[in-house]
C-alpha cells in the first residue's frame, strides 16, 4: 500500500519546494539588467547605397543619396551618414536648383538639425559655391549657417570669411568678417 501512494507523496512534496526555489530565486541583479540595455556607441540599424526622395504634391523636391546610413537610439536618438552624403534640392519643374555634399553628415530629427561635416560645398541656382568644414541647416529656422572659415566662390569673386548664414537655398547669404572681394579666374575651380 505505501507504494501506491509513494509517487504522489513525492509530487506533492517536490510541488511546494519547486515554486519556492522559483520565487525566491527572481532577483534583479543590477549586472545582468545593465548588460540587457542597449549600447548608445553602436547603431540598431545600417543601411547601405541609399536613395532617399522627400515628395511633395507627386514632385520630388529633395534627393539625398548616402552610401551608409547609420541610426542610433538613446538619450539622443539620431541618423549618421559617416561615409558622406550628396542632397540635390529641385525647384517647381524638377530641375536640381541647389546641392549639398559633404563627407560626413548627422540628422538630429528631434531637433530638426543637420550637421554637414568635412569637405562641406553647397551650391545654389545662381553658380555659387561655398566651401566650409561645417554646416549646419536648422529646418525650424529654415536657415544654414557655419561657424568656421567659409569661402564663396560666385562667377567674378571670392570672399573669405569666418562663417556665414543663409536661407536654407544658400541665397541671400551674408559672411561673417569678409576678407576680400578678389576677382576669380573660375575656369580652373575644381571641386
Amino acid at each position: 500500500m505505501m507504494l501506491k501512494n509513494f509517487p504522489k507523496v513525492i509530487l506533492k512534496s517536490t510541488i511546494p519546494i519547486f515554486f519556492g526555489i522559483v520565487l525566491f530565486s527572481c532577483e534583479n541583479d543590477i549586472s545582468v539588467v545593465q548588460a540587457l540595455q542597449i549600447d548608445e556607441t553602436l547603431p540598431i540599424e545600417t543601411s547601405y547605397n541609399i536613395t532617399s526622395e522627400i515628395v511633395d504634391s507627386g514632385k520630388v523636391k529633395i534627393k539625398i543619396i548616402s552610401p551608409q546610413v547609420d541610426r542610433f537610439e538613446g538619450e539622443l536618438e539620431y541618423v549618421e551618414m559617416k561615409k558622406g552624403i550628396d542632397v540635390q534640392f529641385f525647384d517647381s519643374i524638377g530641375k536640381v536648383s541647389s546641392s549639398l555634399k559633404a563627407n560626413y553628415a548627422k540628422n538630429i530629427p528631434t531637433d530638426h538639425i543637420i550637421i554637414a561635416k568635412y569637405n562641406v560645398i553647397a551650391t545654389n541656382q545662381n553658380g555659387e559655391k561655398l566651401y566650409t568644414e561645417e554646416l549646419v541647416w536648422d529646418q525650424n529656422t529654415k536657415k544654414i549657417y557655419s561657424n568656421v572659415a567659409v569661402k564663396v566662390v560666385s562667377p567674378d569673386k571670392v570672399i573669405l570669411g569666418d562663417g556665414m548664414i543663409a536661407d536654407e537655398n544658400f541665397e541671400n547669404w551674408v559672411i561673417k568678417n569678409p576678407r576680400g572681394d578678389i576677382e576669380a579666374d573660375i575656369e580652373g575651380d575644381e571641386e
